[in-house]
């Protein structure tokens, strides 16, 4: 019994140590793709994307472990300002600034449940919006981001449990990254391709969804996730 009241708490509320972990795993899933987003990225982009979002994850990584946290914010934020310091060029300042902000949403808290969550990756969004310029249909990351934090918001409604939530939040994630393949490019280098960026991905949103997914798998470990 006592097992399962565990069980119950780490499904329904996030803790310091969760996020923690969350960051080193993203760390992990980019490395492991770096190949894969290089790809992409020539296609539309410089090319270096993937070397790019690596560095600034292994770097914030590593902040993390040096840095005394004293609560969930902190770790946020501290993982935003690393990637802004590390990755340089656009994508630094994006990925930076919706790191920093979801920190912002939830100062001086060690637990936050679905709810929180939801107002986090919200907020986030928001000021992701603002600083991008970006909009839905522009094949960038908030194409990936987008309907990710739709379904939260659907998750949130319905009363779903954190762990429903987060797997329909990435399936809904792949499949505003996969839609990018049908837009044409309106920010970045890719917007001079116009109809020529048609049929090809965008990395900024693959990017998104690979750190969405991974913040589900760290937190259900071992579980797959189903559409």
């Amino acid at each position: 019994m006592k097992t399962k009241m565990k069980n119950s708490v780490a499904k329904n509320n996030l803790e310091l140590k969760d996020f923690v972990k969350i960051i080193k795993n993203i760390n992990k899933t980019m490395e492991k793709n770096v190949k894969t987003l290089t790809k992409i990225d020539s296609n539309i982009g410089d090319g270096d994307h993937g070397t790019t979002i690596a560095r600034g994850f292994k770097s914030a990584s590593l902040a993390l472990e040096e840095e005394k946290l004293k609560d969930i914010s902190s770790a946020l934020v501290l993982t935003g300002e690393t990637l802004v310091a590390s990755m340089g060029g656009a994508s630094g300042p994006l990925f930076g600034t919706f790191f920093r902000a979801m920190g912002q949403k939830v100062p001086n808290r060690n637990h936050v449940n679905l709810e929180d969550l939801c107002l986090i990756f919200s907020f986030a969004y928001e000021n992701l919006l603002k600083i991008s310029g970006a909009k839905p249909g522009e094949k960038t990351m908030i194409d990936s981001l987008d309907p990710a934090v739709e379904s939260l918001k659907t998750s949130v409604a319905k009363k779903d449990t954190l762990e429903d939530a987060l797997n329909k939040m990435v399936i809904a994630s792949k499949k505003g990254m996969l839609a990018t393949k049908n837009y044409v490019a309106k920010k970045g280098r890719a917007k001079y391709l116009k109809e020529r960026s048609l049929g090809l991905q965008d990395a900024g949103a693959t990017s998104m969804y690979l750190i969405i997914k991974t913040f589900y798998e760290s937190i259900f470990c071992g579980k797959k996730i189903t559409k």
